[in-house]
Formats: C-alpha cells, structure tokens, sequence
C-alpha cells in the first residue's frame, strides 16, 4: 500500500488432502480472503512455497497460471460473477469454450451440468432473471463443468437467505461425497461445521485446525 507494507499472512503451514472439504473460517480481515487468491492463483505470495497437486507454483509462467486456473481449479464467488448478458448455459459453456471445446461439446455438457444442479428448467434464463439461490447453482454449474481437481467456494452463501444458503450448502456436501476436493471461506461458524474440516484463521495465523 503505497511504501507501507502490510503483512496479512503470518506463516501459514497446512495441506489439504484430496476428497477433503475444508472450511477456512475467521473474521473479517483475518487475512481467509488473501489466502483464497493464493490458493486460486489469483494472488501471488511474497515469500514461501504454494504446491498445487504436488508441484511448486513457482516454476510456472503467467499463461501456464492461466491455464492451471482453468484446468484444476473451479471457483464460486458470493456474488456469483455472472455475466449478465448471456444465458445460464453460456455462462456455464464459456469456460469450456476457452479450452478449446466444440461449441457442440460445451453446450452438452454445460447442459448435464445445469441438469445436476437442478436448473433444467432455467438452462435459457439470463442472471437477472433467477432468484440468488439459482444464480449460485448457475455458479456451481460453471465451476464443475471442467471437471476441476479442486472447487474455491468464497463465502458461497453470503449473499443468499437461509433457505437458499442451505440448498447451496447440500449440494456442495454431496459434491464432496462424490469425491471432489472443497476449500471454503466462511465468516459463519454454522456455514463451517458443514464442512468435515474447520482451519480457524485470525490475523493471519492459523490458530486452530479441527
């Protein structure tokens, strides 16, 4: 921040196994948000080692980050990030396209994707047009499509009422079940017990791993 230095993780030390669903939980300014875009490849880190499925990320390039990110991780947002001009099913096809898919493929697949989620009757809405807890499923949808080693959720149901918040929570519970690889930031300690690990962060330390 300008010439001062702010430093907001304090020598964090942990792993995350595969199959696990983790939930990072601490206040605001805890430093969970920081440590999210490092994991994501978001952020970069100013001094010790992030391995990503084994391998340092610091032998990578910035397009070969780009393409770590699409490839392994899928995110979901607690405002979602849609974008508001195309339906559900492009926004959940577009990350596909990316990769080089046909746009026949992409759309198959960002269908199945719609499908599993629930919205099988919302696949041509736009975002505007979908209440919260629809916006969030689109967003799952769009993380899973790729098939990611690895799903980010930040504060998945932060935006949401309970009702939704609890949808959204069952999904991500029998993701997991299913084998997929969760790390989640919450601020809610309720949010948190649904995960199978809690790892308490406060001003930038790691104080507790249950």
């Amino acid at each position: 921040m300008g010439k001062n230095e702010l430093e907001v993780l304090k020598g964090i030390d942990f792993s995350v196994e595969k199959g696990e669903f983790v939930a990072i939980l601490g206040p605001s300014g805890s430093g969970k948000s920081t440590m999210m875009n490092i994991i994501g490849l978001i952020d970069d880190k100013t001094s010790g080692e992030y391995l990503l499925d084994d391998v340092s990320v610091e032998k990578f390039s910035e397009d070969q980050m780009a393409k770590l990110r699409n490839d392994k991780i899928g995110f979901v947002f607690q405002k979602f990030n849609l974008l508001g001009r195309y339906t559900a099913l492009h926004n959940v096809e577009m990350p596909l396209i990316l990769r080089g898919y046909t746009k026949v493929d992409a759309t198959d697949k960002a269908k199945e994707m719609l499908v599993s989620v629930g919205l099988e009757d919302r696949i041509m809405h736009k975002p505007i047009e979908l209440s919260g807890g629809q916006q969030q499923r689109v967003a799952i949808a769009r993380a899973l499509v790729g098939d990611p080693e690895l799903i980010l959720a930040d504060e998945p149901t932060g935006n949401l009422d309970t009702s939704s918040g609890e949808e959204i929570m069952e999904i991500l519970i029998d993701l997991n079940k299913k084998g997929n690889t969760i790390v989640m930031i919450t601020h809610e300690r309720e949010i948190a017990e649904k995960a199978t690990r809690i790892i308490h962060i406060r001003d930038g330390v790691v104080i507790e791993d249950e």
